[in-house]
């Protein structure tokens, strides 16, 4: 028979006793339990408060508690419990307000012609929206939310004109669409803190609509197009508010389907071709590839494999046995941080189109160059 679920009350229980006696032996001694029984119920608590948060954007998935190794006064070293801070009142209000007050978009008609066995990938690569760059800092160009709304516009515009209007299209965004987490402008992992283009309630607001805009004029060219947004290591959980936001906004199209999925990777079979986007920073891509035959249910079925990643900011690709993996170019120039290490990477947007038969057949590229 399953375990039974853990009675909320006891988790909260040691969760607290942790708290009281800074660390989890003193605790598991003070309740007379084996120190392995009051970690592991310390773990299944979550605070009510974060849990709103996450069901004010529609996930049930639960927020990661943390465990750090520290030390006492006297030098003894020992672990407690760091959980996230609850997200206050007035914060949880206006994530509601924006969702369950969006609009659905209004339904476009579909193109009148569309190529049955064509399906257009749209890879946007780390667009690091709400970075701020300077272009005489960095030697390349200068870099904010508005400068990233034109460049996509003009990008997308001449990507789109050597596109075949395909049946199918996806847009992949591929991890790190936003540059920054949360208010305290630094990356999750490394606490490397970042330059940004104001706060960042105006970043997530602005970088939804650049989405829906996006959205939008590729509904014009294919009959369906699929979105997803993948995780970065700059965005860990900001690019859920994109996920929700989107999916809200097209909740009632026939023809868009915003793809809500807790995995850290995108799959899709298209005929004999199976592709598949991760951001890349999580594992090579030998391990990524026998990772994803081992999980791909359409593996065996396929003859074209496409493994498609970010996050190093430059062009790499190489045949890994059965599976073509490539890193691409980003969307955004480098950043302060990025010049002072000597990456000068050329930025890129592109399409790749994929027959059902015969795999990748085309690739549309724009090079993102200012001209004047």
């Amino acid at each position: 028979m399953p375990t039974p679920p853990l009675d909320p009350a006891l988790a909260r229980e040691a969760h607290d006793a942790i708290r009281e006696h800074g660390n989890a032996s003193a605790a598991a001694r003070a309740l007379g339990l084996p120190r392995q029984t009051l970690v592991g119920r310390a773990r299944q608590y979550t605070d009510p408060a974060i849990m709103d948060s996450m069901a004010a954007v529609g996930t049930n998935m639960r927020p990661a508690l943390t465990w750090a190794k520290t030390k006492s006064a006297e030098g003894t070293s020992y672990s407690v419990l760091l959980k996230p801070d609850p997200l206050p009142d007035e914060t949880l209000d206006r994530i509601r307000t924006a969702f369950e007050g969006m609009d659905p978009a209004a339904p476009a008609p579909p193109p009148e012609t569309v190529m049955a066995d064509l399906c257009t990938v749209y890879p946007v690569m780390d667009v690091h929206y709400g970075m701020r760059a300077w272009g005489e800092q960095t030697g390349s160009d200068d870099y904010d939310t508005g400068l990233a709304d034109s460049d996509m516009d003009h990008a997308l515009r001449k990507v789109m004109a050597i596109t075949p209007n395909s049946d199918t299209a996806v847009l992949l965004i591929g991890g790190d669409f936003f540059h920054a987490d949360d208010e305290r402008a630094e990356t999750p992992g490394s606490k490397h803190k970042l330059d940004v283009d104001g706060r960042h309630w105006r970043t997530l607001e602005r970088g939804i609509a650049f989405l829906a805009t996006t959205v939008a004029r590729l509904s014009e060219k294919h009959s369906r197009l699929i979105v997803r947004v993948l995780r970065g290591n700059h965005d860990e959980h900001s690019h859920l508010v994109l996920t929700f936001a989107l999916a809200e906004r097209y909740r009632e199209s026939e023809r868009i389907e915003i793809e809500r999925n807790p995995r850290d990777l995108f799959m899709l079979q298209w005929g004999r071709c199976a592709i598949f986007g991760h951001h890349g920073d999580k594992a090579k891509p030998e391990r990524l590839t026998l990772y994803l035959s081992d999980v791909c249910p359409f593996w065996s079925a396929t003859r074209h494999r496409y493994a498609l990643t970010g996050h190093v900011h430059h062009d790499q690709a190489k045949d890994v046995g059965p599976l073509r993996w490539e890193s691409l170019r980003a969307f955004c120039p480098p950043d302060a941080y990025a010049a002072s290490m000597g990456y000068g990477a050329r930025r890129a947007l592109q399409s790749m189109t994929f027959d059902k038969a015969d795999g990748l057949v085309l690739r549309a590229l724009d090079p993102i160059e200012r001209l004047t």
